[in-house]
């Protein structure tokens, strides 16, 4: 028979959502769909095999390019933006022209980020298209405007997002609670919108360069080797609580003097690196501080989990965090934020250790009892290594998302 064909879009071809886009290709490719991700040109797993066929066809833009760790002035950002979105509309026809031609059973996008793409989802759905959505934000991310860093949008931007989501067939949204949120958000029929685990990213063992080594980004780093890395990893972005990360290193520092706050990921908008140099400076420990303002390679990711002693992240709000669960994955203790659907990712005192959102003294508590309790710290890493590998396995994923898809086509449909 023939097998189900599935498109996968995924524009954005470089960091966590490509990651998310190829694991979930490739967990569909072997459960038996037949499965087409199109993306962007800057595909950066272009060195990975899998069962799936690869369109990188839509000219956009490198998301993260290297060497930006500092964002351009307003006038330039301005002039950027409105550069980029005639590009992403651009694109998105091209897109909609493709998807036509090839008619596939389902298309399935990934984060709808802006209002304006109710015409070219309308477009899709106009052509006879089965659309499915993998909202990985419930509220969008804000790049620019008061909400930047942040999430949420404007009441006509929130009404074109109730319109968007009714083009789809079926919604599938990480967790529970973020199912929750998403029907009171945009009040959809219940039994069009799946909650789905996320997947893990092991995918970044794969792509290990064995010459960056732990080792190695100790030497690059300046540290040494008996000292004990309290990790913030992934893009940065107010939301993400980072600043209180540092006023709670201050306190782990001083029960574990050995201990270093070690920052590395992609500033996101409103997101100030030299306020947190600032800051620590006038707390008093600049010299046990490491900021690296840029993208990390994939190839890199897994020495940076090797590096850790404890991850942290002090989310204020969140719907799902692909950084805490490559950390998870990995094996790294982790301390985050009770905000969002983070109680069914790590299971407090299981698999990590949960703290009050916008808290400090309890996040370096936390912290601190990572890294003096050893038996502690293994246990919670070596849970969280395998609940990633059972439980958020990405053929559990796959299984699930198929047998919705099956759902959508007609009974002489092949199963």
């Amino acid at each position: 028979m023939t097998p189900l064909h599935v498109a996968v879009v995924e524009p954005v071809a470089k960091g966590g959502l490509i990651h998310y886009a190829f694991e979930l290709c490739r967990a569909l490719g072997e459960a038996g769909a037949r499965v087409t991700l199109v993306t962007g040109r800057e595909y950066e797993l272009e060195a990975l095999d899998g069962p799936f066929d690869v369109a990188a066809i839509l000219r956009l833009w490198d998301p993260k390019p290297a060497g930006e760790g500092a964002l351009p002035g307003r006038v330039r950002r301005t002039l950027r933006r409105a550069g980029r979105g005639l590009r992403h509309y651009r694109e998105q026809a091209r897109l909609v022209g493709y998807l036509r031609r090839m008619r596939p059973d389902v298309v399935q996008l990934g984060d709808v980020r802006f209002a304006g793409d109710l015409l070219p989802i309308a477009a899709m759905r106009a052509s006879g298209l089965r659309l499915a959505d993998v909202c990985h934000n419930v509220r969008p991310f804000a790049l620019a405007g008061r909400a930047a860093g942040g999430f949420g949008s404007g009441f006509l931007a929130h009404l074109l997002y109730r319109r968007i989501y009714r083009h789809f067939d079926t919604v599938f949204v990480h967790w529970e609670e973020n199912r929750r949120c998403f029907l009171e958000a945009y009040g959809l029929p219940g039994g069009r919108v799946r909650s789905i685990p996320m997947g893990n990213f092991l995918l970044f063992d794969e792509l290990r360069d064995p010459e960056v080594t732990e080792r190695r980004l100790r030497r690059r780093l300046g540290l040494e080797p008996h000292d004990r890395v309290v990790l913030a990893f992934g893009a940065f972005s107010h939301y993400k609580g980072t600043d209180l990360l540092v006023e709670a290193f201050g306190r782990v520092r001083a029960a574990i003097p050995e201990a270093r706050l070690v920052m590395a990921g992609f500033p996101l908008a409103g997101f100030d690196v030299h306020g947190v140099w600032d800051r620590a400076r006038e707390l008093g420990f600049e010299d046990d501080v490491r900021v690296v303002p840029d993208y990390v390679p994939s190839t890199e990711v897994a020495a940076w989990m090797d590096l850790a002693s404890v991850a942290a992240f002090p989310y204020r709000e969140l719907f799902q965090s692909g950084a805490l669960q490559v950390a998870t994955s990995f094996g790294v203790p982790v301390v985050a934020s009770r905000v969002g659907a983070t109680a069914e990712v790590v299971r407090d005192g299981e698999t990590g250790l949960l703290v009050p959102p916008g808290e400090v003294e309890p996040l370096a508590a936390a912290v601190t009892r990572v890294l003096r309790e050893p038996g502690l710290a293994r246990r919670l890493g070596y849970a969280a290594a395998a609940d990633a590998r059972a439980r958020l396995s990405w053929d559990r994923v796959a299984a699930e998302v198929l047998a919705a898809y099956r759902e959508l086509l007609p009974s002489e449909a092949p199963p």
